[in-house]
């Protein structure tokens, strides 16, 4: 049985070119500086171009994974090492003009980068991003850059080098395969139309995949188009601008588009590359810093009529150590450029742990710091929206969620928890997906905003419950008010108008005056039971004539029913706030009642257990249970809950198939007494 190469051993294979065209730049560069120190360069040399069409395109070649097809991935390693080998020719044969092979590395010097120049305008464009043939009507358009690539080639390395635009630095030497067949204007504008047609066809077929293309392909193709335009641009800019200045132009003109193809796949999914690839724009910006920085140290000391070369050098080492500050500077901004992290992606975490520690009260948070942290998510991961929806039915949005998803990416939503209880959700919106970075991130910044939404509904029911008292308390107020008014106090009116009466029979009609008394007694008897009723619902007298514990009894005692037997479990619990006393009373009689009514229960059994700072309440039945519907509202639930919860207590209630059990804990603050 035979097997096919492993996964991992393919994968070393495709970044081989693209890490040998790194290495022939770097080696490139370096050889380029030992020439210069030694004053053997050449003017013009183009050098920096190399470099930049090495190095540039060897990280790109990096980036180029298995999804794309083998003809991109040769393409772009292809262009990266023939910039490369170019460099190093070239500048291998200055460092070693007299050897055998120097006429040939010349040679090879000379043309060897026009391949990959020609590849980069004429042929790159029509196979990206993914290498498959453009759409109709440019399905020609690969070719006609193949064959631009190849002529340009065969003709620059066929071209005598006293015909060539830059003929200056190679005086002295002769092209060992020179011949003056293709030095005719006829070859050179056959050569010139090929080109501009393979460049018309691949911009064009570009365009025509953008055009057709939907969602994150869109977005991706987007950034390729704006890199090929740019690249097409600059390039042609180089060749109007006159030596030096067309060097670096040149140069430049090669980096938009590796970096415009990094983005789109590091922001837009292209390829499903890490993060990681980042680092590799950082270290191209820095190597492009160091060679830009090396140019105008090595044009300023050859201003210097003796002792330029030593000069330089010293320069040079001087300048090195600030390559390091230059790499972090250059790295943050390119996070932030392309990723959306301002410096690595966990000091996300560490700022937005910070803003909600430095909250000082919930109002803050949610006026503040909440709206914040929808802020950071959005910025830290370079989403197109986020949306953070809260149980109690509010939301917090950044940005803009499209919910079909058309252009804006992939959407995906996150439960927020905390201790086990849902607090809400966060949905965040990105363009090219969630790599495994982006997701552990959002995973850790969705626990901390957990922290905050939590805080939150806390801070929201603590003002719901204090407004629920206020206005339970009002309402109290009201149903007394009323109750005086309508009740009481035309009872007791009447009564004074009939004792004013008594009092002016009494001298001349007593046996009337005794049987008017007569009827107001049990009148007056009647308003002081109202009276008393009023004030039982203010305070049962029980409480302060029997204590809690009997209070209880009686209570239970009074709600008994038939076949129901309601049975009390309490010891002494010593003296308790006279809050905690008529909450307790309350809870106990709703709950006795409820079961009593509803329950169909057997026995009742309530139990009062004074523990460390509390006062724990349980009543139990073996009735039927709740349902669903009953259990979220009604019979007295939302009453007995609000009364455990203004005192800072707590309510639960469990019902199943044997019976309903109603527990609150109701804190009671610990005496001196009780303290020793």
């Amino acid at each position: 049985m035979t097997t096919g190469p492993r996964s991992d051993d393919n994968a070393r294979v495709n970044r081989a070119p693209g890490l040998l065209a790194i290495a022939a730049g770097v080696l490139g560069a370096g050889l380029h500086a030992v020439n210069a120190a030694a004053g053997r360069t050449l003017e013009p040399s183009f050098w920096l171009l190399t470099v930049a069409g090495a190095v540039g395109y060897g990280v790109l070649a990096l980036l180029v994974r298995d999804r794309a097809t083998a003809a991109l991935r040769a393409t772009v390693s292809a262009i990266g090492v023939l910039f490369g080998t170019s460099l190093v020719a070239a500048e291998w044969s200055l460092l070693a003009p007299d050897s055998t092979a120097a006429d040939w590395a010349v040679w090879l010097g000379s043309w060897a980068w026009a391949p990959g120049y020609v590849a980069i305008v004429g042929l790159l464009p029509s196979l990206l991003p993914d290498g498959l043939a453009p759409p109709r009507p440019w399905g020609w358009a690969p070719w006609a850059g193949l064959a631009a690539a190849v002529a340009t080639s065969a003709w620059w390395a066929l071209l005598p080098y006293e015909d060539q635009d830059f003929a200056t630095p190679l005086a002295g030497y002769t092209n060992p395969v020179g011949t003056d067949v293709v030095a005719t204007t006829a070859a050179e504008l056959a050569v010139t139309g090929l080109m501009l047609a393979a460049v018309v066809g691949g911009v064009a077929a570009l365009v025509a995949r953008w055009r057709r293309a939907t969602g994150i392909a869109r977005q991706q193709l987007k950034w390729v188009l704006v890199g090929v335009v740019a690249t097409v641009l600059v390039l042609g800019l180089a060749r109007a601008v006159p030596v030096p200045v067309s060097e670096v132009v040149a140069a430049v003109g090669l980096l938009p588009l590796p970096a415009a193809v990094a983005v789109a796949v590091l922001r837009h999914g292209l390829w499903d590359v890490d993060v990681v690839v980042s680092r590799g724009l950082t270290y191209l910006a820095v190597a492009l810093v160091a060679a830009a920085g090396y140019a105008l140290v090595a044009g300023a000391t050859a201003l210097v009529p003796a002792g330029g070369a030593t000069l330089q050098l010293v320069v040079v080492a001087l300048l090195a150590p600030l390559l390091v500050p230059v790499r972090g500077f250059v790295q943050r901004r390119t996070n932030r450029w392309v990723h959306g992290f301002a410096d690595e992606p966990w000091t996300e975490l560490v700022r937005l742990g910070d803003s909600l520690a430095a909250a000082a009260d919930p109002d803050e948070l949610v006026g503040e710091v909440l709206p914040g942290v929808v802020v950071r998510i959005r910025r830290a991961l370079r989403a197109a929206g986020v949306r953070l929806l809260l149980e109690d039915g509010s939301e917090l949005v950044d940005g803009s969620l499209d919910a079909a998803g058309r252009e804006t990416g992939e959407q995906t939503q996150l439960a927020l928890e905390y201790a086990g209880e849902r607090l809400g959700t966060l949905e965040v919106q990105r363009a090219g997906g969630f790599g495994s970075a982006e997701r552990g991130l959002l995973d850790r910044l969705a626990a901390q905003a957990g922290i905050a939404v939590h805080t939150v509904l806390l801070a929201r029911e603590t003002r719901r419950a204090r407004e629920a008292v206020v206005l339970a308390r009002e309402e109290e107020r009201r149903r007394l008010r009323s109750d005086l008014h309508d009740g009481v106090g035309p009872s007791v009116a009447a009564l004074a108008l009939q004792v004013e009466t008594a009092r002016d029979l009494a001298a001349e009609d007593p046996e009337a005056t005794a049987a008017l008394l007569a009827r107001l007694t049990p009148r007056i008897n009647a308003v002081v039971s109202d009276v008393r009723a009023l004030v039982h619902e203010l305070r049962p007298p029980t409480l302060d004539e029997l204590g809690l514990a009997a209070a209880v009894r009686e209570l239970a005692a009074r709600l008994s029913a038939g076949s129901v037997a309601v049975a009390v479990e309490a010891d002494d619990l010593g003296a308790l706030p006279a809050g905690v006393e008529v909450a307790t009373y309350r809870v106990v009689g709703e709950a006795v009642a409820n079961a009593v009514r509803h329950a169909q229960a057997a026995r009742v059994t309530v139990r009062l257990e004074h523990t460390c700072g509390a006062l724990e309440v349980e009543v139990r039945d073996d009735g039927r249970g709740l349902d669903g519907t009953v259990r979220g509202s009604g019979l007295g639930l939302t009453s007995m809950r609000e009364r455990c919860e203004e005192l800072g207590g707590a309510f639960s209630l469990a019902s199943g198939p044997s019976g309903t059990t109603v527990t609150a804990r109701l804190p009671v603050p610990e005496t001196e007494e009780d303290a020793s």
